[in-house]
């Protein structure tokens, strides 16, 4: 719906679009967009084409050593401009590719990440505890450098993974694809803990999912109506974010059913006049 966030709304154009696509459906194993990229505009400017599905095309077609014979042969064309994309053809060689690929949560999985909010005091200060709704233990606290991963969905849910405790060896780098199955969402971004599952601050960082000022204010007001005092911990909007951001946002297009757009405006303007307003360096 409009308003919400997704890996084809976030991204530009057919092949960026396309390759947040093709993570999503990939059937070996959910590989990382970067490198469908580098395939998808091989695929497509093919002469002749082949008249193969992308899918079939990149396994089992002209692509599944495409990589490996350029860096013998040297017959591809340099990519240039937007068609560059983010890592060169030689990362992109199947022994590689295949390797990267990013695990996508079943709904127990992702259950067993999903998070509620409490309010505390410690030493006359309001402040934010996080636990996990299963297990009811506290969110651990992040390194310094090393926030945890978050998603909030569609349904006013908040999920975090603790990066501390995830399994890169057994499931590969996590990413916001992953929680929720490559869904669209409300917002995504990292969040930052200290010890006893107090929340420090949160961001708005999703390569996946690029989320704008609309999904800042839709957590702040998912906050603000369960009652917690919305200044215990940082607004770590993105550094180009502006009040001027909240005038802009076509708030009466949006079509999120979780939240009434008439109050949205309002509370934009409030969290970016709010005294825990910061930003992340993009």
């Amino acid at each position: 719906p409009e308003g919400s966030l997704s890996i084809v709304r976030a991204h530009n154009g057919f092949i960026g679009k396309a390759s947040g696509i093709s993570e999503k459906f990939d059937p070996r194993g959910h590989r990382g967009q970067v490198c469908f990229f580098n395939y998808l505009v091989r695929w497509r400017d093919q002469k002749p084409f082949s008249g193969m599905h992308f899918m079939d095309w990149v396994d089992y077609g002209m692509g599944r050593s495409l990589f490996e014979r350029n860096q013998k042969y040297h017959f591809l064309p340099e990519l240039k401009g937007d068609l560059k994309g983010q890592v060169t053809d030689e990362k992109c060689v199947k022994s590689r590719f295949n390797k990267r690929t990013v695990h996508f949560f079943n709904d127990v999985e992702r259950s067993e990440h999903e998070i509620y909010l409490t309010p505390s005091s410690e030493n006359g200060k309001d402040i934010i505890i996080v636990r996990y709704i299963q297990s009811d233990d506290v969110v651990g606290p992040t390194k310094e450098g090393h926030p945890h991963l978050y998603m909030f969905d569609m349904n006013k849910r908040m999920y975090v993974v603790d990066k501390n405790l995830w399994d890169d060896e057994k499931y590969g780098k996590i990413k916001h694809t992953a929680v929720l199955d490559g869904m669209p969402a409300l917002s995504a971004g990292e969040a930052y803990f200290r010890e006893d599952g107090v929340m420090e601050g949160i961001n708005y960082s999703s390569g996946h999912y690029r989320p704008k000022i609309a999904a800042l204010t839709m957590m702040y007001q998912w906050m603000k109506e369960q009652g917690l005092n919305t200044t215990a911990f940082q607004w770590m909007a993105r550094k180009q974010w502006s009040t001027e951001d909240c005038d802009e946002t076509d708030w009466e297009g949006m079509e999120i059913e979780a939240f009434d757009v008439k109050v949205l405006e309002e509370a934009c303007r409030e969290v970016s006049m709010s005294p825990t307003w910061t930003f992340k360096d993009d």
